[in-house]
């Protein structure tokens, strides 16, 4: 196998063998004898197979390399014309499980349902595992675990919190998003003396779910009146999950005995099956499990009429009091005209807890600033990465981007992760983790940071839950923004 394998993105079938034949290729290059591997090597070696191919070439970016967005200077005229004509396209990615959070899909998420005790003990008992895996034992480790106890209390998470988190409104995370996203179009149609109801009717979104949860989530949307939109224009798509990989003589094979090992390939397999053919689907309003599907063609064309596409990432929770962002979108849309089809948005890196995803950094055989994901970073640190991707990426003229990953595909990176076998015990597996953000090698992408740059808040592990609840009471604490939760209920929009 000495070529590259393409990756085909025509059909979900495409896919899934085109992954298998790179990954296998990955592995013959770089072992002398591909016939004896075994998972366990490729585990201990994953680091060094994804490493990114430029990797010695790779300096920290230097913030003059980086286009500066100053939100009080950018007129916001344009951006607000896009959204009152129905041109910026909405995705909300619903399909992640929150891991690390162990509370099951993202979208559905209730921390109404939730004590200060229960996020407080959350919060130790990552701390805990954290500590276990730096190789502490023994004494050191019962003091550092005591230490954590004494530090991380019901009075601590209320101080973080802002208050007692049963005491928010009963509304998931996702839905909060679609509410905060619905609420503030709706103040951008008042505030232009537009008719809100008829603005809202003009908005395009694409909603990506996950095959266990998709039912409950489409439901949501017609409980909630599918938030003041016009259900023709909201769009679904169901991110398929893939048996763990297994190796045998060199050859790498889907074990499809069990369900038990399947996981979901990463946020870069969904955006290549937004290329399949009739995956992408409009329920009815009155009855959420008939779908109607779109070919890809059909897809492509909604795509074409669009300026801006934005990619929200739903752990975001600078977005529970902000979802319009109309600097960003006024410079997106200016950066289209000059030929950008990617807008990737640089943040500084958390300092409560430092966290891994796409780094910046200036690729000296590229002459060019790049995106790579921390997998493909060896064994950097998360404190050692000075500026991350907010995964807040807009796609000016998005079919444009779309085009691009349906002819080339995203580059395929791997991780061995745990499932269950055919008997249930537990067994490594390879499964693809491609990323979203690669989509910077396949077209012009111009990486944007605020004049007033802030750290990234992102909802993905318990030590940031206080956070989220924090988050959640400001969106509650808008003005109107109660008043217009009932009328969506109730399906009746006013002015807002």
């Amino acid at each position: 196998m000495r070529t590259k394998p393409k990756i085909h993105v025509d059909s979900f079938e495409e896919y899934r063998i085109s992954v298998l034949r790179r990954i296998e290729w990955m592995l013959h290059r770089h072992f002398k004898n591909p016939k004896k591997i075994t998972t366990k090597d490729i585990k201990k070696k994953q680091l060094e197979l994804n490493a990114y191919e430029n990797f010695k070439h790779l300096e920290l970016a230097k913030e003059k390399q980086i286009i500066v967005l100053d939100d009080d200077k950018i007129g916001t005229s344009p951006a607000e014309k896009a959204i009152l004509e129905g041109k910026f396209f909405w995705e909300h990615t619903a399909a992640g499980e929150a891991t690390r959070l162990g509370l099951g899909t993202k979208y559905l998420l209730n921390l109404n349902h939730f004590s200060p005790e229960d996020i407080a003990r959350h919060i130790r008992e990552e701390a805990a595992q954290e500590l276990e895996k730096s190789g502490l034992k023994g004494k050191k480790l019962a003091k550092e675990k005591k230490k954590i106890s004494k530090e991380v209390t019901r009075k601590n998470v209320l101080e973080m919190s802002g208050g007692d988190p049963r005491k928010l409104l009963n509304i998931s995370l996702g839905n909060r998003h679609m509410l905060q996203m619905a609420f503030d179009v709706a103040r951008i149609a008042k505030e232009n003396k537009k008719n809100p109801k008829k603005v809202l009717a003009k908005q395009s979104a694409l909603i990506i779910l996950n095959e266990q949860t998709a039912e409950e989530i489409l439901e949501e949307f017609r409980r909630f009146n599918f938030f003041g939109l016009d259900p023709r224009k909201i769009l679904f798509m169901v991110q398929r999950s893939f048996h763990g990989m297994y190796i045998k003589e060199g050859s790498l094979f889907y074990d499809q005995t069990t369900e038990k090992n399947k996981r979901l390939h990463n946020h870069g397999q969904m955006v290549m099956q937004k290329a399949h053919d009739n995956v992408i689907f409009r329920v009815d309003p009155k009855n959420t499990s008939r779908r109607f599907f779109l070919s890809s063609r059909e897809f492509e064309e909604i795509l074409a009429g669009h300026g801006d596409f934005l990619s929200y990432n739903i752990e975001d929770l600078g977005y529970l009091t902000c979802a319009v962002d109309l600097p960003s979108l006024a410079l997106a849309l200016e950066l289209g005209k000059k030929g950008y089809h990617m807008v990737m948005e640089i943040v500084a890196q958390n300092p409560l807890k430092p966290q891994k995803g796409g780094a910046c950094f200036f690729d000296r055989k590229l002459k060019r600033l790049v995106m790579v994901e921390t997998n493909q970073l060896k064994n950097i640190k998360n404190e050692d990465i000075k500026h991350l991707n907010k995964n807040f990426n807009h796609y000016p003229c998005p079919v444009e981007a779309w085009r691009a990953i349906k002819r080339r595909g995203l580059p395929i990176s791997f991780e061995v992760k745990s499932g269950f076998n055919q008997s249930g015990d537990p067994e490594d597996y390879v499964y693809a983790c491609p990323v979203q953000g690669d989509t910077n090698f396949l077209v012009k992408t111009a990486y944007i940071m605020r004049k007033n740059l802030k750290p990234i808040y992102n909802w993905k592990s318990p030590a940031t839950t206080p956070l989220a609840v924090k988050a959640m009471f400001e969106q509650e604490a808008q003005g109107g923004f109660k008043e217009f939760l009932r009328d969506i209920r109730k399906g009746k929009l006013k002015n807002y």
